[in-house]
């Protein structure tokens, strides 16, 4: 078999974990990425930014690339992962040589992360798979042939336990650490509590200037205005004893990547519950779960109390990772 992955080439992407999923299968696999074909530019984000929809400018570079690699490589099918600068043209003529697949990890009627092209092209693609379990159906509904939900995983190599000096673990470490993006909803809300009620806690990631600079987070310096990845990513859960999960509610997710990032990382996972958690990991044996603000503290407390626990747990939740949750898993 030989497949063609099209997205973008760097490092710590989902698509470079896919094409070393399928190497390590024995699929022949190449990656095509769109960086070298394209840049969004100024005029074309200022456009966007007041379109409900975003349309990209200067994309026929790029897309003459995906046919010309596609009949020169001829794959038994082309998997793109998060298609925004494909034309519905390119797909159908891709169609007739190969298969199409699409790979998308956004929610579908939030837009902003979309573009015109690529909901043009949904009726198109051969299947569609999805990170969101929502889009099953979103996808459908916008006229897909067939849709699956296909979550993210973890890469073992990228996503590993670090070691951490005890310096480290005073610079980068506390006892409650989140990182990810900034959202006015649980997140932003419930670390603003904990830091209200003395928790010792640090924030890393994009967007928490947006948080209110009269909040309890500024005033204590829990905000790092840092994101990290890779092994400097493990560093910081390795150095703290509770990683905060929580999931974008407004995107309806269930699942996300740091569900099995921290896990893989070695990190203990403390996550926000949903209807798929627990189909991931045994509650209380590979991870612990919290619905409420009040769970979420008690949760806390117990866990803080119990170094020996918290290990096993560790241990667990990295085994059933290692063993069903990887890209080479999906």
């Amino acid at each position: 078999m030989k497949v063609l992955i099209v997205g973008k080439k760097a490092k710590g992407n989902a698509e470079s974990f896919i094409l070393k999923a399928f190497i390590q299968l024995g699929v022949e696999s190449e990656l095509l990425g769109f960086d070298g074909y394209f840049s969004e530019s100024l005029a074309n984000r200022v456009f966007n930014k007041i379109r409900r929809i975003p349309k990209y400018w200067g994309l026929k570079p790029f897309n003459a690339a995906v046919i010309k690699k596609t009949v020169e490589f001829n794959p038994d099918f082309v998997l793109f992962f998060k298609p925004v600068l494909i034309f519905p043209s390119t797909v159908m003529e891709l169609k007739k040589t190969t298969k199409v697949f699409s790979w998308y990890p956004d929610y579908i009627p939030f837009p902003k992360t979309a573009s015109t092209d690529f909901f043009n092209s949904i009726p198109f693609y051969d299947c569609h798979f999805s990170f969101n379990f929502a889009n099953v159906k979103e996808l459908k509904n916008k006229g897909a042939k067939l849709s699956f939900f296909l979550p993210c995983a973890a890469d073992p190599d990228y996503h590993a336990p670090a070691e951490v000096s005890e310096s480290e673990k005073k610079e980068i470490g506390a006892d409650i650490i989140f990182m990810g993006t900034y959202a006015k909803e649980k997140r932003s809300e419930y670390l603003e509590r904990l830091c209200q009620d003395g928790y010792d806690v640090k924030v890393y990631g994009d967007g928490w200037k947006k948080h209110p600079k009269n909040s309890c987070l500024w005033r204590k310096e829990c905000i790092q205005l840092k994101a990290y990845y890779g092994k400097d990513m493990s560093k910081v859960f390795d150095a703290s004893k509770i990683v905060l999960a929580f999931v974008r509610e407004h995107n309806k997710e269930t699942l996300a990547c740091r569900t099995y990032e921290i896990p893989a990382a070695g990190g203990f996972m403390l996550h926000q519950r949903t209807t798929k958690t627990d189909e991931v990991f045994k509650e209380g044996e590979e991870a612990a779960f919290f619905s409420s603000y009040g769970e979420l503290k008690e949760k806390i407390d117990f866990y803080l109390k119990n170094d020996a626990l918290r290990k096993r747990i560790i241990q667990k939740g990295r085994q059933r990772l290692l063993m069903e949750n990887l890209f080479v898993h999906r």
